[in-house]
């Protein structure tokens, strides 16, 4: 049977699972990344068919159990996330059924709890059940209203105009004293606090911003925990996240994170030179490794191996538009961007800061 091949968006999914996986990798215990490792996930749970859809589902469920806290953030965990991403590229690459044993795994650890706790459904019932408080319906709906319309608003910021993102955090807290509820107002006032940075041009595209903002947005979307223990609990969690951010704490980058991001730099770029190879490559595919790459820089603030993927990414898309790959020059530039990819890779691995790449950047300008 033919596998159909893998649209554009369930590669969209595994970057953004990567993406949210750099992100967690690097504040251990923090869950900031892991909203869009489990988005991911469910997009493609969604779209999976056979053997692979109860595959993502445990997959979902073993990602949400680290995010409640009742898997340990250890070694196994990390472990698995990344067979996890490992899994993604097998499927996108055509393979019918999952790794054998893999899925099992992700199960026991569900049920084990880190090794020490039963089965969370047994504990769950084990436990009184706290009463949600009587809340008033308007509120909570003028709650969830505003929510909504700060998520679409900073989903929506690419224009950006992020006028309609401030003024839905008025909207939000405005709605959480009318709630009455502590956390909520806590919540409100803590992104209306990261708010005020978003006036510097690149605060807006800083990947530690932007994920405790993600963080901060999911929790509203959550309206069935309101004025429970949970939620207050979790909001002191992404309060502390957003605090960090106003006062431009920054952890420093793990040299583990590095070493992983020079593996991926050599997996792109093999798989952009057997693209070239082809007959007729695929400019999609090709702009589509080098925006992963710039994406991943840009997470771990590398400004020079950013910078020459976003300029390889840019050229394909001209020399797709123009004289087409087989052309002396453009195959020049693209394989002198390459050959500088690898060449920050070798430096990576061995700690050493990035050299600039300007001369490539000139090159692939021309193309």
């Amino acid at each position: 049977m033919s596998v159909a091949p893998p649209s554009p968006s369930q590669r969209q999914a595994r970057s953004r699972y990567q993406r949210g996986m750099l992100a967690w990798l690097q504040q251990p215990g923090d869950p900031a990344g892991l909203p869009e490792m489990r988005a991911a996930v469910r997009h493609l749970e969604a779209a999976a068919g056979g053997d692979f859809a109860p595959f993502w589902h445990s997959a979902e469920v073993f990602l949400r159990a680290i995010s409640d806290g009742t898997l340990a953030v250890d070694a196994e965990s990390r472990r698995l996330c990344a067979r996890i991403d490992l899994q993604m590229r097998a499927a996108l690459n055509g393979s019918e059924a999952p790794e054998g044993g893999l899925a099992e795994e992700l199960q026991q650890c569900i049920r084990q709890g880190a090794g020490q706790l039963p089965p969370v459904t047994e504990l769950i019932s084990l436990m009184a059940k706290p009463e949600a408080p009587d809340l008033d319906a308007e509120a909570v709906a003028a709650w969830s209203a505003a929510g909504n319309a700060a998520v679409a608003a900073w989903n929506g910021r690419g224009s950006g105009d992020l006028a309609p993102f401030r003024r839905a955090l008025i909207d939000l807290c405005a709605a959480a004293m009318s709630l009455n509820l502590p956390e909520t107002l806590h919540l409100a006032e803590s992104l209306a606090g990261v708010g005020d940075r978003l006036d510097a041009p690149e605060a807006a595209e800083d990947p530690y911003l932007r994920a405790a903002i993600a963080a901060a947005l999911e929790l509203l979307g959550d309206t069935r925990d309101l004025g429970l223990p949970v939620f207050a609990e979790r909001v002191a969690h992404v309060a502390q996240r957003l605090a960090e951010c106003r006062e431009s704490q920054r952890p420093a980058v793990s040299p583990t994170l590095l070493r992983l991001f020079a593996g991926e730099i050599g997996e792109q770029a093999a798989l952009m030179r057997a693209e070239l190879a082809c007959l007729e490559p695929d400019g999609e595919a090709l702009a589509e490794s080098a925006h992963c790459l710039a994406d991943h820089a840009a997470h771990l603030e590398l400004d020079s191996a950013e910078a020459l993927a976003q300029g390889l990414a840019a050229a394909i898309v001209r020399a797709q538009a123009g004289h087409g790959f087989d052309h002396p020059e453009v195959r020049e530039a693209l394989e002198a961007a390459l050959a500088e990819l690898d060449t920050m890779a070798d430096f990576l691995l061995v700690a050493q800061p990035l050299p600039e790449a300007t001369d490539i950047l000139e090159i692939l300008a021309q193309v």
